[in-house]
Protein backbone atom coordinates (compact mmCIF):
# COMPACT_ATOMS: atom_id res chain seq x y z
CA UNK A 1 0.00 0.00 0.00
CA UNK A 2 1.17 3.46 -0.75
CA UNK A 3 -0.25 6.94 -0.87
CA UNK A 4 -1.31 8.05 -4.31
CA UNK A 5 0.72 10.74 -6.03
CA UNK A 6 1.27 12.16 -9.48
CA UNK A 7 3.89 9.39 -9.88
CA UNK A 8 1.45 6.53 -9.21
CA UNK A 9 -1.26 8.20 -11.27
CA UNK A 10 1.08 8.46 -14.25
CA UNK A 11 2.02 4.77 -14.06
CA UNK A 12 -1.65 3.78 -13.84
CA UNK A 13 -2.65 5.92 -16.83
CA UNK A 14 -3.60 3.47 -19.62
CA UNK A 15 -2.02 5.75 -22.22
CA UNK A 16 1.41 5.19 -20.64
CA UNK A 17 3.49 2.02 -20.96
CA UNK A 18 3.04 -0.80 -18.46
CA UNK A 19 5.67 -1.17 -15.73
CA UNK A 20 8.49 -3.59 -16.45
CA UNK A 21 8.52 -6.99 -14.71
CA UNK A 22 10.42 -7.46 -11.46
CA UNK A 23 13.21 -6.67 -10.79
CA UNK A 24 13.57 -4.37 -13.80
CA UNK A 25 11.04 -1.68 -12.83
CA UNK A 26 12.61 -0.92 -9.44
CA UNK A 27 16.02 -0.74 -11.09
CA UNK A 28 14.69 1.63 -13.72
CA UNK A 29 13.16 4.09 -11.27
CA UNK A 30 15.55 3.79 -8.29
CA UNK A 31 17.60 6.88 -9.11
CA UNK A 32 14.56 9.02 -9.93
CA UNK A 33 12.78 7.94 -6.73
CA UNK A 34 15.88 8.73 -4.68
CA UNK A 35 16.05 12.26 -6.13
CA UNK A 36 12.34 12.77 -5.50
CA UNK A 37 12.62 11.64 -1.87
CA UNK A 38 15.68 13.84 -1.26
CA UNK A 39 13.99 17.00 -2.52
CA UNK A 40 10.29 16.48 -1.74
CA UNK A 41 10.51 18.52 1.48
CA UNK A 42 11.47 21.74 -0.33
CA UNK A 43 10.47 21.36 -3.98
CA UNK A 44 6.79 21.46 -4.97
CA UNK A 45 7.28 19.37 -8.11
CA UNK A 46 9.10 16.64 -6.20
CA UNK A 47 6.51 16.77 -3.41
CA UNK A 48 3.76 16.04 -5.94
CA UNK A 49 5.67 12.98 -7.18
CA UNK A 50 6.64 11.59 -3.77
CA UNK A 51 4.80 8.51 -2.64
CA UNK A 52 5.00 6.79 0.71
CA UNK A 53 4.36 3.23 1.75
CA UNK A 54 1.69 3.04 4.41
CA UNK A 55 -0.27 0.51 6.44
CA UNK A 56 -3.95 -0.32 6.45
CA UNK A 57 -4.75 2.43 8.96
CA UNK A 58 -4.31 5.04 6.23
CA UNK A 59 -7.84 4.24 5.06
CA UNK A 60 -9.25 5.74 8.25
CA UNK A 61 -7.32 9.00 7.95
CA UNK A 62 -9.67 11.56 6.51
CA UNK A 63 -8.52 14.91 7.88
CA UNK A 64 -5.42 16.70 9.14
CA UNK A 65 -4.89 17.31 12.85
CA UNK A 66 -2.39 19.74 14.29
CA UNK A 67 0.44 18.37 16.39
CA UNK A 68 -1.01 20.30 19.33
CA UNK A 69 -4.34 18.48 18.99
CA UNK A 70 -2.69 15.08 18.66
CA UNK A 71 -0.52 15.70 21.74
CA UNK A 72 -3.48 16.97 23.78
CA UNK A 73 -5.51 13.89 22.84
CA UNK A 74 -2.53 11.68 23.69
CA UNK A 75 -2.14 13.32 27.12
CA UNK A 76 -5.85 12.96 27.95
CA UNK A 77 -5.89 9.31 26.87
CA UNK A 78 -2.73 8.65 28.89
CA UNK A 79 -4.23 10.24 32.02
CA UNK A 80 -7.45 8.23 31.59
CA UNK A 81 -5.48 5.02 31.14
CA UNK A 82 -3.36 5.67 34.23
CA UNK A 83 -6.49 6.33 36.30
CA UNK A 84 -7.99 3.03 35.16
CA UNK A 85 -4.75 1.18 35.90
CA UNK A 86 -4.59 2.75 39.37
CA UNK A 87 -8.17 1.64 40.03
CA UNK A 88 -7.33 -1.91 38.93
CA UNK A 89 -4.18 -1.95 41.08
CA UNK A 90 -6.12 -0.77 44.13
CA UNK A 91 -8.49 -3.67 43.66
Amino acid sequence: RQLRSAWTDAWEDPSNPDPLPMPLQPRLVREAQARIQRTAHNHEGAAQLANYFVGQIVGSLNHVKSVRTVMEEFAVEYADTMERLDAIAEG
